[in-house]
């Protein structure tokens, strides 16, 4: 009998959910997140339905959506690239993921990690820099690798600021730079600034290069020219953080019955509501409830942990005053 494992990639800019049958892929899906909820509750939807033996959660609202599903296994964005880029690719050394707002540098020996660098605070070397320049340009995100492979001459522009870079975009079009010297010189820009995570570190081959922003042929050839070496691309590197954390979760279920709530999940009743910690502290904690029909299920926010038990939490609110 099959055994299907579910996992889920939670990012800011989108989310991917992908179907394995042991190391096959069977079903995917990749949407903008327009809110937690209704976008699992959509993916969820263009899922077959097979019975799942086991759910994993990965990505920067992985404790949320864990709560929300029934997941059974969480674990870092970090490690679960690192798993699919082996599963595929032992021999890997360098992992290189670029996302829509953040970007991951894995340095990995004999398949563990000796090293890893995150940059989440600036968006000039990830692929909403692309996406905004692009969009400003009226082109579509997929349109723009294949324009700037059309490049004749290099191009540099400002790598690092995204906000300096998109106005010497508009300056270079200005004076009649080709358009295609113009994305080239962006991706080439983005690939500088992504860079800046490998200072003073040693980018060794085999490189895996996974991400969404990897289906961009204009940025893989900016990355191969300044390692001076190709880059490996997955055959769908958009949902690595997905495969990971369900070949992850295989391995952490060991027998046991999932907790994944299923068709349940597409319930209307399921909703958010953010509120003040009723305690008069100075942490002044913002918390996040996720509720089903009125019960709380799960609370995030909370800085000292005192509402881990979500019944305490709903207990506390139902005793104050109106």
């Amino acid at each position: 009998m099959a055994e299907y494992f579910l996992g889920l990639d939670i990012g800011s800019v989108s989310i991917k959910l992908a179907l394995l049958e042991g190391d096959t892929l069977t079903a995917k899906a990749y949407l903008k997140n327009q809110g937690l909820i209704p976008t699992i509750q959509e993916g969820l939807k263009q899922m077959p339905q097979v019975q799942v033996r086991g759910v994993g959660v990965t990505g920067s609202g992985k404790e949320f959506v864990s709560s929300l599903v029934g997941g059974d296994f969480v674990d870092s964005e970090v490690i679960s690239h690192m798993v699919a880029a082996l599963r595929k690719h032992p021999d890997a050394r360098t992992i290189i993921d670029v996302g829509g707002e953040d970007s991951k540098l894995m340095l990995v020996n004999n398949g563990v990690l000796t090293d890893f660098q995150m940059n989440k605070t600036c968006g000039a070397g990830s692929g909403a820099m692309l996406e905004t320049i692009a969009s400003r340009l009226g082109y579509k995100i997929e349109d723009v690798g294949k324009i700037a492979l059309e490049s004749k001459e290099q191009l540099a522009l400002p790598a690092k600021c995204g906000i300096f870079m998109q106005s010497e975009v508009v300056s270079q079009l200005n004076k009649g730079r080709p358009l295609s010297d113009i994305l080239m010189g962006v991706a080439r820009a983005m690939v500088t600034n992504y860079l800046m995570l490998a200072k003073g570190k040693r980018l060794l081959e085999p490189v895996i290069f996974q991400g969404a922003v990897a289906k961009n042929q204009a940025v893989a050839r900016a990355f191969e020219e300044a390692l001076g070496c190709p880059v490996i691309i997955p055959e769908y590197p958009e949902f690595a953080g997905a495969v990971g954390i369900a070949l992850l979760t295989e391995e952490q279920m060991n027998g046991r019955k999932t907790n994944f709530r299923g068709e349940a999940i597409l319930a209307p009743e399921y909703r958010i509501e953010v509120k003040q910690c009723p305690d008069p502290c100075p942490n002044e904690c913002e918390l996040t409830l996720l509720l089903y029909q009125g019960k709380v299920l799960a609370v995030f926010g909370s800085k000292c942990g005192r509402w881990e038990d979500a019944s305490v939490l709903e207990s506390s609110l139902e005793a104050q005053p109106e």
